[in-house]
């Protein structure tokens, strides 16, 4: 897998980069649409005119072919019931949230 080692983990450090050296670019996080993973976190870069410019895409393994990018939009998805929460009202166990202590105790079986 060509940039995965190198690039994996790096994509806001990237991002953020890019924008300091170009003030036309903006920082967006969100979701890369990766049409072999499936939604994958992620940073990225767009232009004025909404062109993206992603330093990082050759960590998946399309490399932007055929993926689509979400904005974040403030919200995210409890990973038991797939309800919506905003974001700082989700319950959070290392990288997972839920919009529940509930759905955390039902997912990890309690």
């Amino acid at each position: 897998m060509s940039g995965y080692a190198e690039l994996r983990g790096k994509c806001k450090e990237l991002a953020e980069a890019a924008v300091k050296a170009d003030s036309n670019l903006r920082l967006v996080r969100g979701y890369y649409l990766c049409p072999l993973w499936g939604k994958q976190a992620h940073w990225w870069c767009e232009t004025k005119d909404g062109t993206i410019v992603d330093p990082s895409v050759r960590q998946f393994p399309t490399a932007g072919v055929g993926a689509e990018y979400v904005e974040f939009d403030g919200n995210i998805e409890c990973e038991f019931c797939s309800k919506s929460v905003p974001e700082a009202e989700a319950y959070r166990y290392e990288q997972h949230a839920y919009c529940s202590y509930e759905c955390f105790g039902h997912d990890m079986g309690f």
